[in-house]
């Protein structure tokens, strides 16, 4: 049996081989390796395949087996969409991402309790299948779980009193413990010893406000999640040997408010007979018409000889018990089997596989060994009761605990949400519902909360949901609604989602202002961001349309159709450029991080030009390039201001956001000492990454090679180059959840590569240098003929070499770029609808004397 490294070896030393040879010869070669495994050998150093390619070599070795059941596959993962059209898009969907998101090739095939039980559960670079084709189906291995069978568990005695552990994960974007999480803290220390784990930086002082509940409380930043934060308090913080010391172990998070005491749940379950229990199990295929049909609650006796069947086409078609509230008996905590599945818990690249791997797949395997279950409410409701109606039902039987993702989320669609309260106050008159209503309103994005109270019960009793204008609605609203001169847009960037450049630096000027209203349009990310009177909302939800109806100036990157996604009309709203400040235009490639979908077709340039009434410019050229530009201007409407997007550059670190600073920490910890090259691809194939990280790998111990385009494109970033729109890699390795600020990492930058001119001129403000790639278009420079003289460039600018001629093309470019552009602007669009010069002359001074700062 080989050890997983030399397979790996071997599997890729097999895949270059697979790869390069002809397609007619590829059938013999996945037949041979099937019949008599993986012959010896290494792969060559430089051999990394892509997605694709890894892709087409399982494929090819599964099609020679009959481990794959296409037909299956289809009928039985209905929320994929198939052609089925003659092609194997089963398969190759399996192959692709499939087996990553745990969806079996065959209902005989249980994926992670072979993950679990033969490969390392903590990796993700070896298919199970492909595994079991070439190497564990010779020896000897099962597809399939063992099914179990214990002795009934002992009935709690007379006035059962055990000495119970609670391992309780933790998560706060703001880092604090939120008040709703200190008196939930408060009721569980009455019936377990407490032992705390955010999964985050706490700030100073949090800790001790839970310290009189706790044994041990602690903030460390891991990226599991819950399970991974109950996994690192059992393994390494706590310990085997102290939770030996407990008749039960109790597992817990924040995801609830805390509605009632915990009395009930625990007087009942205490005098109940089980290994382990929890608040409530749900099941996927027993739907409203199921219940329906049935009539009543399913019990769990009903489905529990179900549930022991081995064969399972999907983990998400087995019985689920909440984890988010556990508890453990003995003959549980001490089994060595799950013991090591809770040491095991690692990161993973798909969110899903969270919930099928570790709370399904806990249940699984305690179900299938034989121990008993029990839950505090009697039976099983429609799935998944505590995100429906039935949430406020259950608060009548005792039940304990309100999800903060039914009120945030609302995922099935409760009409009458916003009475969440009353309704809570109905069955738990103590409830301190103000102190809930505090916490999701910091903590949950403001429209998650517009769609989640939208839903609203007609009088014919009809559900009426929350709605987008539509297109032939849009225009007349555009007309009717009353616009605000002092609300601003803030479009995040069309192409990355990132809030950054000129429209961030504005953003910064203004962020504690309060008479400006600022309304950041979000796209696919969820961004944190700090101020007075801001508004976040996603440009395509109705929130986004509202706000944006009602706004006077939106900010604009690429333009107005592609930052600002809704036919607002010009002569109702200021559309200002900000993005070509120099005069050339900004990278492109797609527009992401908008669409429901991701990336949408480019709008029609010159019309997206003429919709703008106004461009800020860093200098001459800028000015007579913003008027060739934009033929439609209104009267003064080119801004000699120079450009905002440099400000981020400019200021002092102190004066930076605490955002912005904490970002550069991080990317400060990520060099460690170290210098940057920093990488921008324009299109993604011009700079040949492969050869950066050959280079990368000679100078490691001086130099971190970093990829960062602002185009929006995202190319395969080799090891050990760094990919910072990697943002599982981010949130893992730095902290961050979101790729940085561009402005961040340029201020880092000892050395800057870049395709588009337009980056490369606003780069040179920091005095370092910069190197265009071959082939950039727009520049009045020599540029490198090919990879080597890149590379030998890179390489002369790192001993601080700066092209004279590169810095005056860019002084020239932001002759008026100082660090005070953004601070001008405000001033500016402020003087459009505030009597500005008259306040000056009432309080002695000229008009435009008023001295303009940095923030």
């Amino acid at each position: 049996m080989l050890d997983l490294d030399d397979y790996r070896n071997r599997w890729l030393a097999f895949s270059e081989r697979f790869l390069s040879s002809k397609r007619a010869d590829r059938s013999r070669l996945a037949a041979d390796v099937v019949e008599h495994g993986l012959p010896s050998g290494l792969p060559s150093a430089d051999f990394d395949p892509s997605a694709e390619e890894r892709a087409t070599v399982e494929g090819a070795v599964l099609r020679a087996t009959d481990l794959f059941d296409a037909f299956g596959y289809a009928m039985h993962n209905p929320d994929l969409f198939w052609n089925l059209c003659g092609q194997p898009e089963e398969l190759e969907h399996f192959v692709n991402r499939g087996w990553k998101e745990l969806r079996h090739p065959s209902a005989d095939f249980d994926m992670w309790n072979y993950w679990c039980e033969h490969l390392d559960p903590t990796r993700e670079d070896i298919n199970p299948v492909v595994h079991y084709a070439v190497e564990g189906r010779r020896a000897g291995f099962s597809t399939l779980p063992r099914l179990e069978s214990m002795p009934e568990p002992d009935p709690p005695g007379s006035g059962y009193s055990p000495r119970r552990i609670c391992l309780f994960a933790g998560f706060d974007a703001d880092g604090v413990i939120d008040d709703t999480v200190v008196t939930y803290l408060a009721d569980l220390s009455r019936f377990a010893d407490v032992y705390y784990l955010a999964d985050c930086e706490l700030a100073e002082g949090q800790l001790e406000r839970i310290a009189c509940y706790t044994k041990g409380a602690w903030s460390i930043r891991h990226g599991r999640y819950d399970f991974g934060s109950y996994s690192m308090l059992a393994k390494d913080l706590v310990g085997w040997d102290v939770i030996d010391g407990y008749d039960e172990l109790m597992l817990a998070n924040d995801s609830c408010f805390l509605v009632q005491p915990l009395d009930r749940v625990f007087a009942k379950m205490d005098g109940t007979t089980s290994d382990w229990w929890g608040l409530q199990a749900t099941y996927d295929d027993f739907d409203d018409r199921a219940f329906a049909k049935l009539g009543r609650r399913l019990g769990l006796d009903e489905v529990g000889e179900q549930m022991r069947e081995l064969a399972l086409w999907r983990y998400s078609d087995f019985i689920h018990v909440g984890s988010y509230f556990l508890c453990y008996r003995r003959r549980v905590h001490t089994d060595p089997r799950f013991r090591q599945r809770l040491d095991d818990v690692s990161a993973q690249s798909e969110k899903v596989t969270i919930i099928l791997k570790y709370e399904i797949g806990f249940s699984r395997l305690l179900i299938l060994a034989g121990f008993k279950l029990a839950t505090f409410v009697e039976g099983i409701l429609p799935y998944h009761p505590v995100y429906r109606a039935s949430a406020f039902e259950l608060l009548h039987e005792g039940f304990p605990l309100l999800k903060r993702q039914l009120i945030t989320e609302n995922p099935f669609e409760i009409p009458d949400l916003h009475r969440w309260k009353s309704r809570v106050l109905v069955a738990a008159p103590d409830a301190d519902v103000e102190a809930m209503d505090r916490s999701l309103r910091r903590t949950a994005p403001p429209w998650s909360l517009v769609r989640s109270f939208g839903f609203r019960t007609r009088r014919d009793g009809t559900v009426q949901p929350p709605g987008h204008i539509g297109p032939l609605e849009f225009a007349d609203e555009d007309r009717w609604v009353p616009t605000h001169p002092h609300w601003w847009v803030f479009p995040v960037d069309p192409r990355t989602g990132i809030l950054s450049g000129a429209v961030r630096a504005v953003f910064d000027e203004v962020r504690d202002d309060p008479t400006v209203k600022k309304i950041v349009l979000l796209g696919s990310r969820q961004l944190k961001l700090s101020g007075d009177n801001v508004a976040m909302v996603p440009s395509e939800s109705t929130a986004g349309q509202m706000y944006g109806l009602r706004a006077g100036t939106l900010l604009c990157t690429i333009g107005p159709r592609a930052d600002v996604n809704h036919p607002l009309a010009r002569r109702h709203h200021r559309f200002l450029d900000v993005g070509r400040p120099t005069g050339l235009e900004p990278a492109f490639v797609a527009l992401g991080g908008h669409g429901l979908t991701g990336d949408r077709p480019m709008p029609d340039a010159s019309y997206d030009a003429r919709l703008t009434r106004a461009v800020v410019t860093s200098c001459d050229g800028g000015s007579e390039t913003g008027k060739g530009r934009f033929p439609d201007l209104e009267s003064g409407g080119v801004w000699e201001l120079g450009s905002p997007r440099v400000d981020l550059l400019l200021w002092d670190e102190g004066a930076l956001s605490n955002e912005l600073r904490t970002e550069l920490v991080a990317l400060r910890k990520m060099l460690g000492g170290r210098r940057l090259v920093l990488l921008s691809p324009r299109r993604g194939g011009e700079i040949d990454l492969g050869a950066f990280a050959a280079w990368t790998d000679q100078h490691w111990d001086d130099v971190v090679t970093a990829v960062l385009p602002t185009s929006g494109v995202v190319p395969r970033v080799p090891p050990p180059l760094v990919d910072l729109m990697d943002t599982h890699w981010l949130e893992g390795a730095l902290g961050l959840r979101v790729p940085p600020v561009t402005e961040m990492a340029w201020r880092l930058a000892d050395v800057f590569v870049s395709g588009t001119a337009a980056d490369l001129a606003d780069f040179s403000p920091t005095g370092r240098p910069a190197v265009a790639v071959p082939g950039t278009v727009g520049v009045p420079f020599a540029l490198p003929s090919d990879t080597g003289a890149l590379l030998g460039a890179v390489a002369e600018a790192l001993d601080g070499h700066v092209n004279r001629d590169y810095a005056v093309w860019g002084h020239d470019l932001h002759a008026l770029s100082d660090g005070r552009s953004a601070a001008r602007l405000v001033h500016r669009l402020k003087q459009t609808y505030l009597p500005w010069d008259d306040w000056l002359t009432e309080e002695g001074s000229g008009p435009g004397s008023a001295e303009v700062t940095g923030p």
